[in-house]
């Protein structure tokens, strides 16, 4: 008997047929409210409460993750960090209901399309994640949230890995103040740098997903969030200008899924002032 895969897409479960060769999942349709417009109501998962928040964070980082860079998903980051801080925390219903309208803020309208492939010995069930919001498998009471374009891979009989441990940040250190001179631009418009973060490598990790976002800046709007994706253990970041940034950074292991984000550091970008040097009657004046 194959090992039971269960896939869920925001609400309600269903079981994967272990030979079907795609499948699309559609969210279920929510209750009519008097006024004519669906009633919202919360993603609901099996599990003890810390793991019902845990899978509503992961599925709500995916959405996140795959959403365009505008106001909704600005909004939603926002929501997100107020989840995480809750689940930190272990307020794991406060966690659960900020990731649930983090995950409302972007829950897009078409459907998850996967699919599922079965090896010809049937030991082993391959689920890829093609389109649409995040999807997660679980095997064996363990589960695993699937972003567009990831897959996992589960043989019968076993369990998904556990999840690869946050990364430790290593540099800059927390609340650091950086004074740097201007790589380009002037005035309230240049833009500070070089600055390189690192962190400590994660058992089992090939990718680490690095996240920088603006707390505050100076003499302008904040710059939208800077992301990337390394192979490596440090980045440098493109040059920013002057304000308060936080970042944090995730591991992503092909076996054992992308891990919590680790946690946030803060640091300063100031300018490095310029000193002018007069020349007077009687010589050079600072």
């Amino acid at each position: 008997m194959k090992a039971a895969l269960w896939l869920s897409a925001w609400m309600g479960l269903s079981v994967v047929p272990s030979t079907a060769p795609a499948v699309g999942r559609e969210p279920p349709e929510r209750a009519p409210t008097p006024g004519g417009a669906a009633a919202p109501g919360p993603r609901k998962a099996p599990g003890t409460e810390p793991q019902t928040a845990l899978k509503a964070l992961e599925m709500s980082r995916a959405a996140v993750k795959a959403a365009p860079d505008d106001a909704r998903r600005r909004e939603a980051e926002v929501r997100l960090k107020d989840a995480e801080e809750h689940y930190q925390a272990a307020r794991y219903a406060d966690a659960l209901h900020k990731a649930d309208e983090a995950w409302a803020l972007l829950n897009p309208p078409q459907p998850s399309n996967f699919t599922v492939e079965v090896d010809h010995d049937g030991g082993t069930t391959t689920v890829t994640h093609r389109q649409g919001p995040p999807v997660t498998v679980e095997a064996q009471h363990a589960t695993r949230v699937l972003a567009k374009g990831e897959s996992v891979r589960v043989q019968q009989g076993t369990v998904l890995p556990e999840p690869p441990g946050a990364p430790q940040l290593a540099q800059p250190a927390d609340k650091a103040r950086l004074t740097l001179k201007a790589s380009s631009g002037t005035g309230s418009g240049a833009l500070l740098g070089p600055v390189t973060l690192a962190w400590a490598a994660v058992a089992g990790a090939t990718r680490y997903e690095v996240e920088v976002v603006a707390e505050g800046v100076e003499g302008g709007a904040a710059p939208a969030p800077v992301r990337s994706v390394q192979a490596a253990r440090q980045w440098t970041l493109p040059p920013l200008p002057a304000g308060r940034y936080r970042w944090t950074v995730t591991a992503v292991s092909p076996e054992q899924g992308r891990s919590l984000p680790s946690q946030p550091r803060r640091f300063e970008l100031a300018a490095e002032s310029l000193e002018l040097n007069v020349k007077v009657k009687d010589g050079w004046q600072k």
